[in-house]
């Protein structure tokens, strides 16, 4: 049982640690977002309106966590870049390029949540006006957890450079073919 208290204080502590905190932070941004979608569309298909409601309540809070892990990631930048300077430079460059993005990315989780409240005040089943803000919940929120999965795994690769990269067919590029060589016969 001591030991048991001991790791708890120990994840008490631990909170007070801005790159813990953002680390733990962030998987919880995607997977609830996501969670919220889902809940609200079996909450269309069962027609339970309680569930609709706890639904944008998962998916607003979610969104809103958001905050907490920018501020505890701006935190922990200057240590996490003490430590790559030293040991990985090109890991450094890759947390720096994924930080602007999730910075870059808070208009997103900003409107999502907003979305959410509205939707909420107004009530999803009172008029179409409230379906519609529904449904553009469900879509804004699959948007943005995708996106936050997307910069998760960018992370996941700065963390982590074993990992495979998986690359976008955008990046890809297109093999070009030479076309074969014509000889020209002097008659």
């Amino acid at each position: 049982m001591s030991d048991f208290i001991i790791q708890i204080g120990k994840l008490i502590t631990a909170f007070g640690d801005a790159e813990y905190r953002y680390l733990l932070l962030e998987p919880l941004i995607f997977y609830g977002i996501l969670i919220g979608v889902v809940m609200l569309g079996v909450g269309f298909f069962m027609k339970a309106p309680k569930l609709q409601f706890a639904a944008l309540i998962t998916v607003g809070i979610s969104a809103f966590a958001h905050v907490p892990y920018k501020e505890a990631r701006l935190s922990a930048a200057p240590r996490i870049e003490q430590v790559y300077k030293i040991s990985s430079p090109a890991r450094m460059k890759g947390f720096n390029e994924n930080t602007q993005s999730w910075l870059e990315t808070v208009w997103q989780f900003r409107l999502l949540v907003l979305l959410a409240a509205v939707t909420l005040m107004i009530g999803i089943n009172r008029n179409r006006f409230g379906f519609g803000l529904a449904v553009a919940t469900c879509l804004l929120g699959l948007i943005v957890a995708k996106n936050a999965m997307w910069l998760h795994y960018q992370d996941a690769i700065a963390y982590h450079p074993n990992l495979k990269k998986h690359e976008a067919p955008i990046d890809r590029q297109p093999r070009v073919e030479t076309p074969p060589a014509v000889t020209q016969y002097p008659w």
